[in-house]
């Protein structure tokens, strides 16, 4: 299943319609001009659904997150070692640079400090 969605995007896939806890990320997303697709699904373990999302996207880098925990992965990382795990209780400026990570990763700029 390799990237097999026409537009460039990171994908983005909801576990348990949970899009709404994770809104300061996707901000962080938009806010680097990095267009994202979500794809949302009952249930799923985050990692695994996050390094699928990193496979199936042009830009290589996918995202999944459930209640509790957010994930982001790269195509070329093992399954099992996502690059950036947040936790939902973390502080919004830790949502918000995430986001900005996962789409600097796609543009291959340094990172933001997750609590700067």
């Amino acid at each position: 299943m390799d990237s097999n969605h026409s537009a460039p995007a990171i994908v983005i896939t909801v576990i348990n319609d949970c899009a709404s806890l994770w809104h300061e990320v996707l901000l962080g997303i938009e806010e680097e001009g990095i267009p994202f697709l979500l794809q949302h699904h009952p249930a799923g373990d985050v990692v695994d659904s996050a390094w699928q999302a990193a496979r199936s996207s042009p830009l290589l880098v996918g995202i999944a997150c459930d209640r509790h925990s957010l994930v982001v992965h790269y195509k070329n990382l093992p399954a099992s070692a996502p690059l950036f795990t947040l936790m939902h209780h973390q502080d919004s400026q830790a949502h918000r640079n995430t986001g900005n990570n996962a789409a600097r990763l796609v543009k291959g700029i340094p990172f933001r400090d997750l609590h700067a």
